[in-house]
């Protein structure tokens, strides 16, 4: 039997034993109000390391949408969405458009399997994102949560309900596009520090030079028809690393603001309060 004072922090040291270095950083993930941040940015981890899967295994393929005689399928003008880019890039929508809403001849079954893949991983970063929005301590948290839908609204109304059906239920896959590439690049700019922007650039070398070294010609950078596409896929991945750093940005100044003054950061009761953190004490 060891006295009580055998085991206290002072004689632990003296006798050798020493905390892991890591010790300092529990309280990041031991705060309640940091879990919807964590949440949120493994949510756009997720999708993407999913977008990077479904590009360098070429998701595209079997699609209806993508009948341009590349794939051992007959060519059908009216379905060939990408013809002069295949087999190398096509429109990122054309891997997940499957959802059957509705028998589509030409659709393979693999398309459809791919669809509920995205929606069903895409379905953790929107509750994630509804999580932040309703601890919200920023207002940029409910652009963020906004944001983290964009995944799954886009799997839900694909494309084919436009070009196919004629849906006007199908323009919400455009718009929702739209607002959310657009949103994650203007966001970017109230992050600091930036570390996002240069990243847009790399992502487009990175796709172009993955192509290269598949086959393609150097001078897709200058091809207006591998440019367009590429610059897609940028933002999109883009997208995800804005959400990413975002949440860790904002995970770690809060963390570090509460440890200066534990008032400092707002109480969950009232989440619409200004905040000080790495982006200034300007309450977005």
């Amino acid at each position: 039997h060891r006295p009580a004072a055998f085991w206290s922090h002072d004689s632990r040291q003296a006798c050798g034993h020493r905390r892991h270095p890591l010790h300092k950083l529990a309280p990041l993930m031991a705060n309640p109000s940091a879990l919807p941040l964590v949440a949120t940015g493994l949510g756009h981890l997720i999708m993407g390391g999913l977008v990077a899967v479904m590009f360098r295994q070429r998701w595209w393929t079997g699609d209806i949408m993508v009948q341009c005689g590349t794939d051992g399928r007959p060519k059908v003008d009216d379905h060939c969405a990408c013809g002069g880019t295949l087999p190398y890039i096509c429109w990122l929508s054309e891997g997940i458009n499957g959802m059957p809403y509705a028998p589509k001849e030409g659709q393979e079954p693999k398309i459809v399997h791919q669809s509920y893949i995205w929606v069903a991983l895409a379905t953790f970063p929107a509750l994630s994102g509804t999580w932040l929005v309703l601890r919200r301590q920023r207002k940029l948290d409910v652009c963020m949560g906004f944001l983290s839908w964009i995944y799954l609204l886009v799997g839900l109304f694909p494309d084919t309900m436009w070009f196919l059906e004629h849906n006007a239920i199908g323009v919400l896959h455009f718009v929702c596009a739209f607002a959310g590439l657009g949103l994650a690049f203007i966001l970017q700019f109230f992050v600091k520090p930036k570390l996002t922007v240069p990243l847009y650039i790399a992502f487009f070398v990175a796709i172009n030079v993955a192509m290269i070294c598949d086959g393609a010609e150097p001078s897709i950078f200058f091809d207006a028809s591998f440019v367009a596409l590429t610059l897609e896929w940028t933002f999109v991945v883009g997208s995800a690393a804005v959400g990413v750093t975002y949440c860790v940005i904002e995970h770690f100044s809060r963390f570090m603001v509460q440890r200066k003054d534990p008032s400092a950061l707002d109480s969950p009761l009232n989440p619409a309060a200004p905040v000080c953190c790495v982006s200034g004490c300007t309450g977005l």
